[in-house]
């Protein structure tokens, strides 16, 4: 595939897993460009600040529940492109780099 465990195709779209407690894992992924993508964000007793999670390139800004699975829509992006995610505080963050 490309190198990275948390990345899958699912029914022609890219599925990413992130992890946010104490900080999002894997802090980089590489994902394949010109691909409609989803980045499954996964909480599980998350009460720190990565819950309060933004995607600026989607326009996505939210408390993630403190246990579950949030989805976050991305559509297609161009080699080279990278998708970043931050939280409230500025502490922690991922990136998605496309190619």
């Amino acid at each position: 595939m490309n190198g990275s465990t948390n990345v899958s195709v699912v029914d022609g779209k890219q599925v990413i897993q992130i992890n946010a407690k104490g900080g999002y894992a894997p802090r980089v992924t590489t994902a394949k460009a010109n691909m409609p993508t989803v980045i499954n964000v996964q909480t599980n007793g998350t009460y720190d600040c990565s819950s309060a999670l933004t995607v600026a390139a989607v326009g996505f800004r939210k408390s993630l529940p403190a246990s579950g699975v949030t989805p976050i829509e991305v559509p297609p992006q161009q080699p080279g492109a990278t998708v970043k995610g931050v939280c409230a505080m500025g502490m922690y963050n991922f990136a998605v780099n496309f190619n």
